[in-house]
């Protein structure tokens, strides 16, 4: 019987890349179905248990304001935006030495502190895992709800993006200077259409744009 051969470090995310041909859409939303965040994770997980293959984050402490606005009702809100720096780092579970850490960055915003925080980290690993590995992302949303209006601008458009998505786009925004007038006509002048009515690839570019923006 061949003996197996150790795979290193690097082999074995290339292992976990592998199983990208495996998603299936398992889940009906808006107006569309699309590969759930559970399925992406947990197969993912699935395999670096099989590997003996950790990913461990690490943040650092990070900034938090307010955001007040008017919804579309009239009515009076607040939300919290969150924003720091972290890392997450491979290791090889069979030979701890071998490590890969990467920076990476996470934003929030919800009205309660701690789900901004806790929303900011939950998106954060899932979208590094998605980009790092190289994972389709087109029709993934793993919320099963239209974005609402929430910075004081009337849509009703039909959406494909979830309200935490819409939400972290301007929560990035905010993290680099921005206001929600100055994202909103940035994003009017460059696809005319509001925040709320961009497609997903659409968001994905806008959300890439700000992360890798200077900060003002």
């Amino acid at each position: 019987m061949e003996e197996q051969k150790e795979l290193n470090l690097y082999q074995k995310i290339v292992e976990i890349r592998s199983i990208a041909s495996g998603f299936s859409k398992d889940s009906k939303g808006y107006k569309y179905t699309y590969v759930s965040g559970n399925q992406i994770l947990s197969k993912i997980k699935d395999k670096m248990n099989e590997l003996n293959l950790l990913l461990i984050p690490s943040t650092k402490v990070g900034e938090h304001h307010t955001h007040e606005y008017v919804t579309s009702t009239g009515k009076q809100a607040i939300d919290f935006v969150v924003k720091g720096e972290m890392s997450y780092t491979w290791i090889n579970g069979d030979k701890p030495e071998e490590k890969l850490e990467i920076e990476w960055a996470y934003y929030g915003q919800q009205d309660d502190i701690s789900k901004a925080f806790g929303s900011a980290l939950t998106y954060s690993e899932r979208y590094f895992l998605l980009k790092c590995l190289g994972l389709p992302t087109d029709d993934d949303d793993p919320d099963a709800k239209p974005a609402k209006d929430y910075g004081g601008k009337s849509s009703n458009a039909s959406s494909d993006l979830s309200e935490s998505q819409v939400k972290r786009l301007y929560a990035i925004g905010y993290g680099k200077g921005l206001d929600s007038n100055k994202i909103n006509n940035q994003i009017k002048t460059k696809f005319n259409k509001a925040v709320e009515e961009l497609t997903k690839v659409e968001y994905d570019s806008v959300c890439e744009g700000y992360t890798n923006m200077a900060p003002k």
